[in-house]
């Protein structure tokens, strides 16, 4: 008896833990970081990003809980594309907007860090969907713990990336550090499952072609051909995020661009 009573508590502990864990759609907030530099495939990423989380969400929660980032880079700072500024306007301009830390580094660590501490402040924990370097997260978490002394950043902020490449193109200092202050999620390699050399011709006319986010994947598409490769892997961290799973291309056709978003 005394033996299940234990399995009970621990079992009751790890559950606990798991939905202090879980993101919460009405109070945390979602940080979107590209690098763009130099692979294109973020592009790809940027229109599925939008797509999943305005479909599951509505059109009018994506400014109040997600913060696009482009340029988050770190040794591959000279190969950022100029180009993919396109994408991200067409896939986010109208939808609360997104910060370049190419054009202004100090002052997108200055915006970005204004933002999670707003969420912060109000309770909710921020979740960074690590799709380039984590040199800008380090800044940004570094003048967070200056500016909010009594915050845990290793409990509320969760950074998630899925990359080999990312992690070797990130400054030495800023990976360690960021490893050290945040809550660090490593997660499988998603080019398994997001990723199909040669394209998929039936993906890409359901996604240009979409009602709602046919420009969007139109843009990203232009920027990077799809039938040389469609890529949009760094998706895969908000799959991890949303609790998703690892949801291939076409589950992804299946579910998200069949039809119109389920909510307005």
């Amino acid at each position: 008896m005394r033996f299940l009573l234990v399995l009970s508590l621990l079992a009751f502990t790890h559950y606990s833990f798991a939905e202090e864990r879980a993101f919460d759609p009405q109070r945390d907030l979602i940080s979107l970081h590209y690098d763009h530099a130099p692979d294109q495939d973020d592009g790809h990423s940027a229109a599925a990003d939008r797509t999943v989380l305005e479909t599951i969400y509505g059109k009018d929660w994506l400014p109040r809980h997600v913060l696009p980032v482009s340029g988050a880079y770190g040794k591959n700072k000279k190969s950022f594309n100029k180009k993919s500024d396109q994408v991200m306007e067409v896939t986010w301009g109208d939808r609360g907007g997104w910060v370049s830390a190419h054009e202004d580094w100090d002052g997108t660590v200055g915006a970005v860090a204004g933002r999670w501490a707003k969420t912060l402040a109000a309770g909710g924990d921020i979740w960074v969907k690590e799709g380039g370097q984590s040199d800008l997260t380090a800044d940004v978490v570094r003048k967070l713990k200056a500016d909010m002394a009594d915050l845990d950043t290793k409990k509320r902020i969760h950074v998630v990336q899925h990359s080999d490449w990312n992690e070797n193109q990130t400054t030495d200092a800023d990976l360690a550090y960021t490893k050290a202050n945040t809550d660090y999620i490593r997660i499988k390699d998603a080019n398994r499952y997001l990723n199909k050399k040669g394209g998929d011709a039936k993906f890409v006319k359901s996604a240009v072609s979409h009602p709602v986010f046919g420009e969007s994947w139109q843009a990203a598409f232009v920027y990077y051909d799809p039938d040389h490769r469609l890529d949009f892997s760094d998706t895969g961290e908000l799959l991890h995020i949303l609790g998703l799973g690892e949801l291939g291309i076409e589950p992804f056709r299946q579910r998200f661009l069949k039809m119109a978003p389920e909510r307005p």
